[in-house]
């Protein structure tokens, strides 16, 4: 006579070895790509350095301090990225400009994110009267521009870096809701949801454990993506007065200040304009190396 615990035993492992066999393939698809790979170390690199400005900087004495007897001192061996109008080393800011940015956009889409998952999984799932009333509201959301719907909240709230997390989470839950509302449309007739509903699982459940696992691919490339323009818009809403307070370093704000000294202490833009073509450049990349990696025509 046969165990079942024995059976169980060896069902679960059949399992963890196919699950990691395609993770396996997945990364071994994404390391072809050359230019995922680069986007992958480019944003490792923004990240060690964002996570460990403190080893490169003081925080108080070199990105908020003001020292007027070092004010816009071109870049040397003393300040690699030269000094601002107030005398701060541009490099110090701009490395925790990048720890903010990246902060704030990480934040953003974990709460857009979560957000759209529930309205786009709970109008996928049980479809009808619910689907249509939560996708309209979306369409709604989806008409008005996502950088004017932000300034609009931010307008309403007030600067912060909170109100700044709000308004864009706002303003990209639509998307999210899109994609996983289409994913799971494509997940949810197959056999394995009718055998858990057969089964006695609760909707919710399936749902959790179900669904959404086998729809992952789609909305973690959508995330990628979106950390790209979240950290655009938190540029863009800063440079236009609408971010972060102007003492707090971040990339936008650092070009709002330097806009009147283009023409004579360029670095002062140059540095901050490279720092977010590289963070946006970087996602974007990932982006483009996970759709691949994840895409179904190319598992065979």
């Amino acid at each position: 006579m046969k165990n079942p615990k024995v059976e169980n035993k060896a069902g679960a492992v059949a399992v963890s070895t196919k699950k990691n066999s395609q993770l396996a393939a997945i990364m071994k698809r994404y390391m072809k790509n050359k230019l995922a790979v680069f986007g992958l170390i480019l944003f490792l690199l923004l990240v060690v350095l964002a996570v460990g400005a403190d080893l490169f900087a003081d925080y108080e004495a070199d990105a908020i301090t003001q020292n007027m007897q070092n004010r816009l001192q071109p870049p040397s061996a003393e300040h690699l990225f030269g000094t601002d109008q107030y005398g701060r080393d541009v490099f110090a800011r701009v490395l925790f400009g990048g720890r903010i940015s990246l902060w704030v956009g990480t934040a953003t889409i974990l709460i857009s994110l979560a957000g759209g998952a529930l309205i786009g999984a709970t109008a996928g799932y049980y479809g009808g009267k619910i689907d249509n009333v939560l996708m309209r509201i979306m369409d709604v959301f989806l008409a008005i521009p996502s950088i004017l719907l932000a300034i609009s909240i931010v307008a309403a709230l007030g600067n912060g870096m909170m109100n700044l997390m709000i308004a864009l989470s706002v303003s990209s839950v639509p998307r999210f809701a899109r994609i996983v509302r289409s994913s799971i449309l494509t997940v949810k007739g197959q056999e394995f949801i009718e055998a858990a509903r057969a089964y006695g699982c609760r909707n919710g459940k399936i749902i959790v454990y179900h669904i959404l696992p086998n729809a992952i691919g789609p909305i973690i490339v959508q995330a990628t993506l979106s950390m790209a323009s979240t950290i655009l818009m938190i540029s863009s809403l800063s440079f236009v007065g609408l971010g972060l307070p102007s003492a707090i370093p971040e990339w936008g704000s650092m070009l709002s200040e330097a806009k009147e000294f283009m023409r004579y202490e360029p670095y002062l833009i140059t540095f901050p304009g490279i720092a977010i073509v590289l963070a946006v450049m970087a996602f974007n990349l990932i982006g483009d190396g996970l759709r691949d990696a994840l895409d179904p025509k190319l598992r065979n």
